[in-house]
């Protein structure tokens, strides 16, 4: 969507695991593509890659991420394509949710206290340095799944056990899904590390994914996603979600990759993949 309205001439192939996914309908050519778990993955990436002569392959599944971050320069070496994704360090941080909430304590930024316990008696001390409610999610996950308000210490024994790689966290801003408590932002990195942003947005909530949002400007936010972005080495698109509370604005969750919202953020002028092209591929300042 977001190709489509730019100015570059290009090509676009979209890619999907699954045939029913409607985006492979939206352009003139699509493929079918390998889960990233399969054994030959790689492989059939470099075939295809070249045969089709894709000069960008760009991520928006938050599963594909490790796979591509691991195997980027080898694709690019046997391809030339270029992979928009950020390195494996930055992957790794910002994939688990427990070591993101480090990256911000160690940097001396707001940050959540979250703890990763091993097991439920472990949970169960934990949970006595957090108020209620808190939040009972996995390190590793997307969309909102195994994702559990605790309101009750008998709420965290039931669930305990259905959340893989558990972690407790402290709960902040309001419990209703309105447009005053949660936002989601993003920032965009060059080639040359300069950075383009943050754009900001309010969002509503709906089956963990933005259902409604509305475009603002916030002063400490962007002042605080500026410091976060100057601390890490990405490339590309990079997303932070965060709630207000009484301290001020507290990320909660990293994505180095394109959100949900980027299509959103491109009628509003702010086109990352029209960027990446234009920065990462034609060498075009921005």
């Amino acid at each position: 969507k977001s190709l489509k309205i730019s100015n570059i001439n290009c090509n676009i192939i979209s890619a999907d695991i699954n045939e029913c996914n409607a985006a492979l309908y939206r352009t003139k050519k699509s493929i079918l593509v390998p889960k990233v778990e399969k054994k030959g993955t790689l492989n059939w990436y470099l075939k295809n890659l070249k045969k089709l002569k894709i000069n960008i392959l760009m991520i928006g599944s938050e599963f594909d991420i490790n796979f591509f971050s691991k195997h980027q320069n080898i694709i690019k070496k046997k391809t030339n394509c270029e992979v928009c994704v950020a390195d494996e360090d930055v992957v790794k941080m910002a994939n688990d949710k427990y070591l993101t909430q480090v990256f911000l304590k160690k940097n001396n930024l707001p940050f959540l206290k979250t703890y990763a316990p091993n097991n439920l008696k472990e949970a169960l001390n934990f949970s006595k340095k957090l108020n209620l409610p808190f939040i009972l999610k996995s390190r590793i996950g997307t969309s909102s799944r195994n994702v559990y308000l605790i309101k009750k210490l008998k709420d965290l024994v039931s669930l305990f056990h259905f959340v893989n790689k558990p972690i407790i966290q402290e709960h902040i801003g309001s419990l209703k899904n309105d447009l005053n408590t949660e936002y989601t932002c993003s920032f965009f990195t060059t080639k040359n590390k300069k950075i383009i942003g943050p754009f900001i947005s309010k969002r509503k909530i709906l089956n963990g994914t933005s259902w409604i949002t509305e475009v603002t400007e916030d002063k400490k936010i962007s002042k605080l996603i500026l410091r976060i972005a100057k601390l890490i080495n990405n490339k590309g698109s990079f997303n932070i979600q965060l709630r207000k509370s009484s301290r001020g604005p507290i990320p909660f969750e990293f994505n180095p990759r394109f959100s949900g919202t980027t299509s959103i953020r491109s009628k509003f002028g702010f086109n990352e993949p029209e960027m990446f092209v234009k920065n990462f591929y034609q060498n075009n300042q921005i």
